[in-house]
């Protein structure tokens, strides 16, 4: 166990460094991004010019390999791995160099700012790129053996293996584990010490460490078991006492909400708030707390609204659930409609098949999918149903109240809400002020058509803005409420467009639509996704891509989001299950049987034990879909249950512990890391907040002018009381305390956090105003009254071990040792008239020990 001697003194962080040399190690989300952000750019506008099949080559530059690329033509290499400012291809797109610049106005012109903006991110990322040194511009996708791909086929029903030791395992998941360390003639190492699996499994399970009133009852109780049956019982005991305390949603939940991209704003080019997704946060916990079965879970998300409800409570739950397809990022500012349509059923895509499926379909968006048994068809026709699904995000839209959404109204007693009631007599007149602001608007655009067709220069830009503007805020905050002034009970979600004839998209009749989908419709086939180039209609379907299970028709009359999320839960699906369970086992070890958590495709990882992921993926199905029985069969297991000990034999063999011969040890997430922080210094408060900061601000964007201002700052600066999982998140501006600790970025499907260790971590820690506030408190706890308030107190050597002792077992749960008593006693002597100043370097140095922010 890392003892506290040395962070008494001084806090040492180390270093991360990576090798963009390393070309064969690229993860399949990073190959996902370029497949999906990158490729698709360079073959619409590079390849005419600088590609094997172009007739000149320009420059002598090749942008169909990665080796060309690198290589470079006429004016060097076009790219520089890890430091896009330095590589000529920015330079180019950027338009940094008139005489570079690229593509040049006959291709398109200059790239939007969001594309930059990908191949900067790609570029720092090491430039990811699987296309080899003679490889050639392929217009196809994978090949039929793509099909024969080992997540593709159905979930095997497995035998129990035996092992050589049989009194080793104490489950069947034990069993699977020990038959594969004996194919390696390796042997697990010992049992994890009785507080150190409290410990984590506190940690796992609800994300807040074990009093010290618990850490020594159990370590008192564990002492005292006459055998190792009475032990396995004690500890039985505490994992069901966990999964059925609150705080497990609040843990579990946060997880489903990386994977869901959940955040309060749009992002983008202008991040809008979302008041109201909070409503989607608390479903998610009280979900997971509920144990709703998993296939359920997912139904209720991806279609809630058209699932049978027994009651109105249960309707609005249903309602509220499917604001997982409502709280993704948004281009708000997008100028086309149908453009607007198309990315956001992209995204909505991206997200579902990813968080359900493991599988990357909105690769095959502008061509066949390059790795995976996925058409461009096959896109089309599941963007189909997506297409005729109206997503209600609310907002009050981009610029000028550009793509403004609706709302779902709730049935039932939901009528919680941020906002106060209106008096019917302010309502009245704010819809007054509305309806003259839409006068005053028309009369504008009146006066720039007739100075237009007289040949006067158009005037009133600002005064169209201003009043474009108002008009956006006013429908934003009249919306929440009724005509006699009441609260409207209002939340994200999504709903299936109206049941009227279909529209026809094709060539001159689709591009002269003004507006976007509005019914029920099949999507044409956009030839490289653009869409301004519609070509044949693809009736809404499920694509048959999995031999295990048929996929259903879809009606006419609805969607299809019912049809796709029965067929993603059918018990027959290969992947559902498997990509679940797959996901369970990673947030309890830190690394998934499968290390590519969000990808089962072929550019995936395949399972280290594949065995057993069968056997947890048909078990979870057989019981109900239960992730509470997952978890508690997992925590049960021997192998959870092993110390994460080193051994020479075992590492020189498998330095990954893919074999899983030890328990990983794992530094803390950001939310337990603060919430550990708050838990020791006696300041966390456990109760559910009303809402949310951003919630409580309203509409709007982010940084400017609503009914309640709200800056960036004041999220990134958010600090109360309450759990990290109630603290207000927005794209591109997460909490400090949070986003030091690697807190993603709800960019998209994110099972796996990057995890880093870096030197602002330990500038944090010990500087920031969070971590002195959380050490004085810790602090004040074990510091006696008159000490604090008796300027001329002094320190009480026979006190010191007493209070050592209990300190360390508040942040640590354990007894403090003898050498980290001396080491107090050192710093303490610093602090001989100011017991409480000294106390508190104590406290410090503790929260920000590695052993702190870690799980053995």
């Amino acid at each position: 166990m890392m003892r506290l001697i040395a962070v008494l003194a001084i806090i040492c962080f180390g270093f991360t460094r990576t090798s963009w040399s390393d070309d064969d190690k690229w993860t399949s989300d990073q190959l996902k991004f370029f497949e999906a952000k990158i490729r698709p750019v360079l073959a619409d506008k590079c390849y005419s010019c600088h590609s094997q099949d172009a007739m000149n080559i320009g420059g002598s530059l090749h942008l169909d390999t990665r080796a060309g690329l690198i290589q470079g033509g006429d004016s060097g290499a076009a790219i520089e791995p890890g430091n896009p400012d330095d590589s000529l291809l920015m330079t180019a797109i950027r338009y940094e160099d008139d005489d570079m610049a690229m593509p040049p106005n006959k291709s398109g012109g200059k790239l939007p700012d969001s594309v930059i903006a990908d191949f900067d991110k790609w570029i720092r990322m090491g430039a990811p790129d699987p296309r080899k040194a003679d490889a050639v511009v392929q217009e196809f996708g994978a090949d039929e053996n793509a099909k024969n791909w080992w997540a593709f086929q159905p979930i095997k029903q497995v035998t129990r293996p035996t092992s050589l030791d049989a009194t080793w395992p104490k489950s069947d998941i034990d069993r699977f584990v020990l038959a594969k360390l004996d194919s390696s003639n390796l042997k697990p190492v010992g049992d994890a010490e009785p507080l150190a699996l409290l410990r984590r499994v506190y940690f796992d399970l609800i994300g807040l460490p074990p009093t010290p009133k618990d850490a020594q009852q159990f370590a008192a109780d564990w002492k005292s078991a006459s055998n190792a049956a009475a032990r396995d019982q004690l500890y039985e005991d505490v994992i069901d006492q966990l999964l059925n305390s609150p705080q497990f949603g609040e843990r579990w939940g946060r997880y489903w909400l990386d994977v869901a991209r959940y955040s309060e704003s749009s992002g983008k080019d202008v991040n809008i708030l979302y008041p109201l997704a909070w409503r989607y946060r608390d479903y998610v916990i009280d979900s997971f707390n509920a144990d709703t079965p998993f296939d359920q879970f997912v139904q209720q998300q991806i279609a809630g609204d058209l699932l049978d409800a027994k009651s109105p409570n249960d309707k609005a739950r249903n309602l509220i659930a499917t604001g997982f397809l409502a709280i993704g990022p948004k281009s708000l500012n997008e100028m086309k409609p149908r453009q607007f349509a198309l990315d956001l059923a992209d995204e909505q895509i991206d997200t579902v098949t990813q968080s359900v499926m493991g599988l990357t379909v909105a690769c095959a968006r502008c061509h066949d999918h390059k790795f995976d048994p996925i058409s461009q068809a096959d896109y089309t026709a599941v963007a189909g149903i997506f297409l005729s699904t109206e997503t209600k995000f609310g907002t009050s839209g981009g610029n000028g109240g550009r793509n403004a959404g609706d709302l779902v109204e709730l049935p039932g007693d939901t009528s919680e809400s941020y906002l106060q009631t209106m008096s019917q007599a302010a309502y009245a007149e704010k819809n007054k002020q509305l309806t003259g602001l839409k006068q005053e608007q028309r009369e504008i655009f009146a006066e720039r058509i007739r100075n237009r067709r007289s040949g006067k220069p158009e005037t009133n830009d600002l005064k169209t803005v201003r009043v474009v503007n108002q008009i956006s805020q006013l429908e934003a905050e009249l919306k929440n409420y009724s005509s006699d002034g009441s609260v409207k009970s209002l939340a994200m979600g999504a709903a299936d467009r109206p049941k009227t004839s279909q529209q026809s998209f094709r060539n001159r009749d689709f591009r002269r639509r003004a507006s976007g989908f509005v019914s029920l419709t099949n999507s044409p086939l956009f030839i490289r996704g653009e869409v301004d180039r519609p070509s044949e209609v693809i009736p809404r379907a499920i694509p048959e891509i999995l031999p295990s299970v048929k996929s259903p028709a879809i009606p006419k009359t609805s969607s299809g989001r019912l049809e796709l999320a029965q067929w993603m839960t059918d018990p027959n699906h290969p992947l559902t299950a498997r990509v679940m369970a797959n996901r369970v086992w990673h947030w309890m070890f830190g690394a998934g049987l499968v290390a590519s958590v969000d990808n089962f495709g072929t550019t995936g990882n395949e399972p280290s034990h594949p065995e057993l992921l069968d056997y947890l993926a048909s078990k979870f199905i057989a019981d109900g879909w239960s992730v509470k029985k997952l978890v508690r069969e997992i925590a049960l297991s021997r192998t959870y249950r092993l110390a994460a000990t080193h051994d020479d034999k075992n590492f020189a063999a498998d330095p990954e512990n893919a074999l899983l011969w030890r328990h990983n040890p794992r530094r803390l997430d950001a939310e337990s890391i603060r919430d550990a922080m708050m838990s020791a210094a006696g300041t966390l408060e456990l109760s559910r907040p009303a809402a949310s900061l951003i919630g409580r601000a309203g509409d709007g964007p982010l940084g400017g002018p609503r009914r309640t201002r709200l800056s960036e700052d004041n999220v990134a600066k958010a600090n109360d009381n309450h759990r990290s999982t109630y603290l207000a998140v927005a794209r591109n501006v997460e909490p400090e305390v949070l986003a030091v600790f690697d807190f993603p970025d709800a960019a998209a499907v994110q099972g796996a956090r990057q995890v880093t260790n870096v030197p602002s971590q330990s500038l944090f820690m010990l500087n920031s105003e969070f971590a002195a506030k959380q050490a004085k408190a810790l602090a004040n706890r074990i510091t006696p009254v008159d000490a604090k308030l008796d300027p001329n107190a002094r320190l009480e050597a026979k006190e010191l071990p007493k209070q050592l002792d209990q300190m360390v077992w508040i942040a640590l749960g354990r007894p403090a040792t003898e050498s980290e008593l001396s080491a107090a006693k050192k710093l303490l002597s610093r602090y001989r008239n100011d017991p409480l100043a000294g106390w508190t370097s104590v406290a410090r140095a503790i929260l920000a020990s590695a052993e702190f922010r870690s799980i053995d």
